[in-house]
């Protein structure tokens, strides 16, 4: 059973009021319950800048899948319905991938542990200085999933992002998959 406890509804810079968050939350269960019986955890996160709304869905539905999208608005229910309607469009897309996915991996996924960094572009700056030496802004741990390329490829779109590292399953290599500006997908396979 699909629990709206388990989502929080919170905003930066904007207040969220109670009509917003039941609505947020309802809509969102009824998007999950179409797929999944259970999930960990789910946030959205609403800004505001200068113009729109912003809207962040991040859901945790098992040890091995997270989902996230976001979208702008002129309005905080219009920013939720869009990011809402990229989660349902992935999800049916994924649908036969993700139920393969849980029932393949009952045992628990193989992993490795990482770190993974956020550095400061010195172009930013207009500075030449620590090229070599960049500074880091932020530092956190990760894990990198042993998957076929399908798979990380399923993840990379669910979790809406341009590139995902993975240990390829058949090859037991490190590999990269990353979106390319033509909205292909490009693939890095290191030789032996």
């Amino acid at each position: 059973m699909i629990d709206s406890n388990k989502i929080s509804v919170s905003g930066k810079q904007t207040k969220v009021g109670k009509s917003l968050t039941h609505y947020v939350k309802d809509s969102l269960v009824q998007t999950l319950k179409k797929y999944f019986d259970n999930f960990i955890s789910g946030n959205i996160l609403f800004s505001k800048d200068t113009f729109n709304f912003r809207c962040e869905i991040n859901i945790h539905i098992d040890s091995a899948i997270f989902i996230q999208s976001n979208a702008g608005s002129n309005d905080a229910y219009g920013a939720f319905n869009v990011a809402n309607e990229k989660i349902k469009k992935r999800l049916r897309r994924y649908h036969r991938k993700l139920t393969d996915h849980r029932l393949k991996n009952r045992k628990p996924l193989k992993y490795l542990k990482a770190n993974q960094y956020i550095i400061e572009n010195p172009e930013l700056k207009n500075t030449k200085e620590n090229l070599y030496d960049p500074v880091i802004i932020a530092e956190s741990d990760d894990v990198i999933k042993t998957v076929s390329v399908s798979e990380a490829i399923m993840l990379m779109n669910l979790k809406d992002q341009n590139a995902i590292f993975f240990k390829n399953v058949q090859s037991k290599r490190l590999n990269i998959l990353y979106r390319r500006p033509d909205g292909n997908i490009g693939w890095v396979d290191p030789k032996k």
